[in-house]
C-alpha cells in the first residue's frame, strides 16, 4: 500500500521541484524585476549586494535618480521617475519613501513617491502646468543629495488656420502652446474669424480684433 503511495506520490513531487527550479532560474535570469515607468533603462545597473530594511544603518551613497521620456505641461498629466536607494556596499533598502523638492523651475505639483520595493527602487511623480526643464533634489536619503532634469513639453492648446488667397501665410506662436497660422489679405475682401465671442478681421489694410 505504502508503496504503491510513493509511486504515486513521486511525479507530483517532482512537478513541485521543477515548479521551484524553474522559479529560481527566472529570478537568476533576471526575468523578475522592479516595476518602473516607462522608457527607464537599468540594464548597466550594478550588481545588488542585498536588501536592508532599517534605514538608520543606511549611507544612500549610491542612490540614483533615474528618468525617462519627457512629459506633458498639461498640470494634469504626472510624469514618473524612479529613486534606486543603494548604499555605499551595494546593498539596496527596501521598504523605505525618499522625499524630493523642485529647485528649479516653475508650475510644478510633486506627487508622493512610492516605499522602495526589494530591489531599492521607489516610483515618484509630479505635475507641471509650465512647459521647461524642472531640476529635483531628493532631501531625506542622509548625506546623498543628488539631482536630476526632468522636460515637460509645451501642449499645443488650439490652432486655427484661416486660408485666403492672394495672402502671405503668417504664423503666430506662444510659449504657453497656443498658435496661429493665417493668410493676411484678400483681393475679394476682408476675412473675419469668429472664436469665443472674440472677432477677429484680417484684410489689406490692415488687422482689427473686435
Amino acid at each position: 500500500m505504502f508503496r504503491n503511495l510513493s509511486i504515486c506520490l513521486f511525479p507530483l513531487m517532482l512537478l513541485l521541484t521543477g515548479c521551484s527550479i524553474e522559479a529560481s532560474l527566472q529570478d537568476l535570469a533576471g526575468l523578475r524585476g522592479p516595476k518602473l515607468p516607462p522608457g527607464i533603462d537599468i540594464t548597466n545597473k550594478q550588481p545588488i549586494a542585498g536588501v536592508v530594511t532599517d534605514p538608520a544603518i543606511c549611507d544612500f551613497a549610491k542612490s540614483e535618480i533615474l528618468v525617462g521620456p519627457s512629459g506633458k505641461a498639461d498640470g494634469v498629466t504626472e510624469l514618473q521617475f524612479a529613486i534606486q536607494l543603494m548604499n555605499s556596499d551595494n546593498t539596496v533598502v527596501q521598504g523605505y519613501v525618499p522625499q524630493f523638492t523642485v529647485i528649479k523651475g516653475l508650475g510644478t505639483v510633486p506627487v508622493v513617491c512610492t516605499a522602495s520595493d526589494e530591489y531599492g527602487f521607489s516610483v515618484c511623480s509630479i505635475r507641471s502646468s509650465e512647459p521647461g526643464i524642472k531640476t529635483l533634489q531628493v532631501t531625506n536619503l542622509a548625506d546623498y543629495q543628488g539631482q536630476k532634469d526632468l522636460l515637460f513639453d509645451a501642449i499645443v492648446k488650439e490652432a486655427t488656420r484661416i486660408v485666403s488667397s492672394g495672402g502671405e501665410v503668417t504664423v503666430a506662436t506662444h510659449p504657453s502652446g497656443w498658435q496661429m497660422t493665417g493668410s493676411v489679405g484678400s483681393q475679394y475682401g476682408d476675412i473675419m474669424v469668429q472664436k469665443n465671442g472674440y472677432k477677429l478681421r484680417l484684410g489689406a489694410a490692415g488687422i482689427a480684433i473686435e
